[in-house]
């Protein structure tokens, strides 16, 4: 369930590659529960990034696992809107067991 919640600068000009494909590959992981939201902003003050993402993920994965879906994701973003990293900002918010609800029904893992 790695959800990214993604704040894009509306300047930025957008890729053409499919991006859960692109995020999947960067960091090694299986793209069939991933989802991907981008929202363009309208107004960015303080500390300036093109592309801002919220990253939600289960409690089960492994550190190495939150690593590498957190770094993919910044890398993925930066190809897709043919930015430098430094341009992506990415933070992780860990989900714990029960606090998802899909289909009405709380999710326990």
């Amino acid at each position: 369930m790695p959800i990214a919640n993604c704040f894009v600068t509306s300047n930025t000009q957008q890729g053409t590659k499919n991006l859960v494909e692109l995020w999947a590959e960067e960091s090694a992981k299986s793209s069939g529960q991933m989802t991907i939201n981008i929202m363009y902003s309208q107004q960015q003050m303080g500390n300036q990034y093109a592309v801002m993402a919220n990253l939600l993920l289960p409690s089960i994965w492994s550190a190495s696992d939150i690593s590498s879906l957190q770094t993919g994701l910044a890398r993925a973003l930066a190809k897709h809107f043919r930015l430098n990293l430094s341009e992506v900002h990415v933070a992780t918010t860990i989900i714990s067991s029960g606090r998802v609800v899909e289909n009405g029904e709380e999710v326990h893992w």
